[in-house]
């Protein structure tokens, strides 16, 4: 009687692992979350000295480029837009020295990227970009 029940016992653990181990593991699909409608910002501050001479390009509401040029100091624009996964943003600036220019993108209110690039002198240009993917 006790070989029964440890060999019932034995069929049963067995079973049990045997289901639980061959249970598929669901794989996160994140593009069913997809589209979504996100609000972007773009900034530019001066990060030191006096940077003249701005530039910027960014991704606008429809995912094609805004080109600006001249553009004054600190610089800010808030657009929304329909996202599907791997969707991207970006913006760029160019502008002359001497000094630095921070560049900052925010999506739904979170920093999401943020770089300084500089010049010591006035007749040299220096560049930078900030982007985001959606995964």
């Amino acid at each position: 009687m006790k070989t029964k029940l440890f060999l019932f016992s034995a069929l049963i653990s067995t079973m049990v692992l045997t289901l639980v181990s061959c249970k598929k593991d669901k794989a996160d699909d994140p593009t069913k979350t997809y589209p979504k409608n996100v609000s972007i910002e773009y900034k530019c501050t001066v990060a030191s000295g006096t940077p003249s001479g701005l530039d910027i390009s960014y991704t606008n509401e429809n995912g094609g480029t805004d080109r600006l040029t001249n553009v004054a100091l600190p610089f800010s624009k808030k657009i929304n837009r329909t996202v599907n996964a791997y969707d991207d943003v970006s913006l760029g600036f160019i502008a002359f020295g001497p000094g630095g220019i921070k560049g900052e993108l925010y999506i739904d209110g979170k920093l999401v990227d943020s770089k300084t690039a500089s010049s010591n002198s006035a007749s040299s240009s220096f560049t930078e970009s900030v982007s985001y993917i959606w995964r």
